[in-house]
C-alpha cells in the first residue's frame, strides 16, 4: 500500500502486512517527521516522538520501500476563468427563445396548429423520420396500385399502357370480348373422331382489343372437367364493334363430354 508523509508528501510503498489493523507510527526518512498511519489511509502528525515510532526508510527492518520518485497528493487545478459559463445568461437566452416560439405559435391559424401538432406527434419535423415515413407510404401506394390494377384500368383505360411498361398484366384477358352463337358437334374424318366448335367472337366496345388465347374445357354431365385445350387466335386484334368467326377442331375428345366451356387466358 502507498503511504504519504503529511508534511513533505513523499510517498512510500509499504507491505500491507507491516501495518496492523489499528495502525502504527512511522518516521519519514526524508524530513524526519513522525506520523501515525492506519489501514484506512489516514495519516496524522504526532507531536511527540515515542519509542514505538519506526522510521520509514528503505533500509528499515520492515522492508519499507521508498518509490523511485516522490509522489505528491493531487491538487485541484486552477479553474480557467475564460471557460467559465454564466448560468444566468444561458437561462435568459433559453427563456427568450421559448417566448419567441410561443409568440410565433400564437400567430398560426387553427389549421396550421393542428398540422404542426400532427407533425410533432409523427416525428415529421425530423428529416430522417420524414424520409422513413415517406418510404413506407410509397411502398404502401405501390402495393395498392398493384392489387387494384384491374379496377384502375377499367376506370382509366390508358393506365394499362403504364402497367405494360413495367411488365404487369392489368387487364382481364378478353375484357370486352364475347363468344356468340357457339355450336359444337362430333364429326369423323378418316375414322378419327373429332369435336368441332364453331361460333363468333365479337367486340362490343368502342376500342380495339387484343384477342387472347382461347381456352376450351370439356365437362361431363356433372360439370366435372374431363379435358382442356388452348388455341391461339388467327387474328391478333379486333376492331370496335367488330366480329370474327372461330372454327376449333379437337382431336380424340372424351366420349363422356356433355358440356363445352370457352374462356380467354393471357398465355398458353
Amino acid at each position: 500500500m502507498l503511504i504519504y508523509c503529511p508534511k513533505c508528501h513523499i510517498g512510500y510503498n509499504v507491505d500491507d502486512l507491516l501495518i496492523p489493523q489499528s495502525g502504527r507510527k512511522v518516521r519519514c526518512s526524508s524530513c524526519g517527521e513522525i506520523f501515525y498511519f492506519d489501514k484506512s489511509g489516514d495519516s496524522r502528525l504526532v507531536l511527540e516522538e515515542t519509542p514505538q515510532s519506526e522510521e520509514a526508510t528503505p533500509d528499515s527492518q520492515e522492508n519499507v520501500e521508498q518509490q523511485e520518485a516522490p509522489i505528491s497528493p493531487e491538487k485541484p487545478e486552477k479553474e480557467d476563468e475564460d471557460t467559465s459559463v454564466d448560468i444566468s445568461d444561458i437561462y435568459e437566452r433559453l427563456s427568450a427563445q421559448s417566448e419567441h416560439l410561443f409568440q410565433e405559435e400564437q400567430k398560426l391559424s387553427p389549421k396550421q396548429r393542428i398540422t404542426l401538432m400532427l407533425k410533432t406527434m409523427l416525428g415529421l419535423n425530423r428529416k430522417l423520420n420524414f424520409k422513413l415515413i415517406g418510404g413506407v407510404f410509397a411502398v404502401f401506394t405501390c402495393l395498392m396500385l398493384y392489387n387494384h390494377r384491374y379496377e384502375i384500368v377499367d376506370t382509366i383505360p390508358f393506365t394499362n399502357y403504364i402497367y405494360r411498361i413495367f411488365g404487369i398484366t392489368a387487364q382481364v384477358p378478353g375484357k370486352g370480348l364475347e363468344f356468340q352463337n357457339i355450336n359444337w358437334n362430333y364429326i369423323e374424318n378418316e375414322g378419327i373422331r373429332l369435336l368441332e366448335i364453331k361460333g363468333f367472337i365479337s367486340n362490343s366496345t368502342s376500342r380495339e382489343i387484343d384477342i387472347p388465347t382461347v381456352h376450351i374445357e370439356l365437362l361431363d354431365k356433372n360439370t366435372m372437367l374431363l379435358q382442356s385445350f388452348n388455341q391461339k387466335p388467327t387474328v391478333q386484334t379486333l376492331k370496335p364493334d367488330g366480329r370474327i368467326g372461330i372454327n376449333i377442331i379437337i382431336k380424340t375428345p372424351s366420349i363422356s363430354a356433355k358440356y363445352v366451356h370457352l374462356t380467354f387466358i393471357e398465355t398458353d
